[in-house]
């Protein structure tokens, strides 16, 4: 989870520093069309060290950590440089007080971020009339733009931290949903194990202590104890044949779903319509580790599960783009218990990555279910 939330972090701030340094690199050619090189390359320097340490600011808000114990500091940095500039720059340089503006809205407290703000737009009007000449509509609109201008910067940053935080949620909320249906049968064996161990381990210690004095009594109660262990295993055999009796579609539709919980789509291509019912358990089984380890160990965008009949046999086939790199990919118990429930019933698996990010798993089963061979 924290190798998923720094790189969600890393390629959101990317994106923002990306657009922003778009938009502040107008500066510098608007100099450069204006016919003044020296001011555009003052402008780029100045420009291109700021983005450097609001990228450092953008990294911080998305991720949700603190920005440090000089944050004042670094706001009067980026106030000292823009209106520093301004005597130097020129009337091009006008517009870039929305910079000091959004680094208040991301460095400062709310309150003091937001006076910092008004503050900004105030005063953009007297210097709008200073440097381009006593035209109040003009000057009114660029206070105006700086301020809107500002706060959609800050606003496109606190939205990127907004959907790093959504996609966290989405997978912890996709993993509780895996582990519910495990958790439950937990549970249903857990209450069912005590009883029956406590049963039994009653009925022994009365036939022990009987063996001396009545042993008809004895084998009576170890008899009893013999029964109650046949019962247990009967019950527990219901509840786990419950469990592996899976329904295809509803496993593939809950497979789907469970993957777009986590933000990625899910492409269901389905060409049967009637499988054996054996064959059709092992296919669900399969269809539901494969969507477990898609949401537990990729950051899949776009997955697929194709069901068609090849050469006639039963073939699925779920692969996703998300793949992590070998080290996440080590088989498991999972996959290695699927394999075997697979080629118990004349079945093949394989799974692996196929190309750079991709994974997938591939089933081939007979369509008709073999029962000699598959309890043999």
């Amino acid at each position: 989870m924290a190798q998923d939330s720094e790189a969600q972090v890393r390629w959101l701030t990317t994106a923002v520093v990306a657009v922003t340094g778009a938009l502040w690199g107008l500066t510098p050619l608007a100099f450069l069309l204006d016919g003044d090189p020296r001011r555009a390359l003052v402008a780029l320097v100045l420009l291109g060290g700021l983005l450097v340490v609001y990228a450092r600011i953008v990294a911080r808000h998305i991720a949700g950590t603190s920005q440090g114990p000089h944050r004042a500091r670094t706001f009067l940095l980026f106030a000292v440089v823009v209106y520093g500039a301004i005597p130097f720059q020129g009337s091009v340089w006008i517009y870039t007080p929305l910079i000091v503006a959004t680094a208040g809205l991301l460095l400062l407290p709310f309150r003091y971020g937001v006076i910092v703000l008004l503050v900004v737009a105030a005063a953009e009007y007297p210097l709008t009339l200073v440097e381009w000449g006593p035209l109040a509509s003009s000057a009114a609109q660029r206070s105006a733009g700086v301020l809107v201008a500002a706060v959609v910067a800050a606003g496109i940053v606190h939205y990127a931290r907004f959907v790093r935080e959504l996609r966290e949620l989405r997978v912890a909320l996709a993993e509780m949903a895996v582990d519910q249906d495990r958790l439950r049968l937990a549970g249903q064996l857990h209450d069912l194990l005590g009883q029956t161990l406590a049963s039994i381990t009653l009925k022994t210690e009365l036939a022990l202590a009987l063996v001396d004095v009545d042993r008809k009594q004895a084998a009576a109660e170890l008899e009893g104890t013999i029964a109650i262990a046949g019962e247990a295993r009967a019950e527990i055999g219901d509840v786990v044949e419950a469990k592996r009796s899976l329904d295809l579609g509803a496993e593939l539709t809950a497979a789907a779903a469970l993957i777009e919980l986590t933000g990625a789509t899910c492409d269901l291509r389905l060409g049967f319509k009637e499988i054996d019912k054996e064959t059709g358990d092992v296919l669900g089984w399969t269809v539901r580790e494969a969507a477990t380890n898609i949401v537990r160990h990729s950051d899949a965008r776009h997955c697929l599960i194709e069901l068609d009949e090849v050469d006639g046999r039963v073939q699925l086939l779920v692969r996703n783009d998300g793949a992590r790199g070998e080290r996440d990919h080590q088989p498991g118990s999972g996959l290695a218990g699927l394999r075997r429930r697979v080629e118990k019933v004349g079945g093949s698996l394989e799974a692996g990555a196929t190309g750079e990010g991709v994974f997938q798993m591939r089933v081939c089963l007979p369509a008709v279910h073999d029962r000699e061979s598959g309890h043999r």
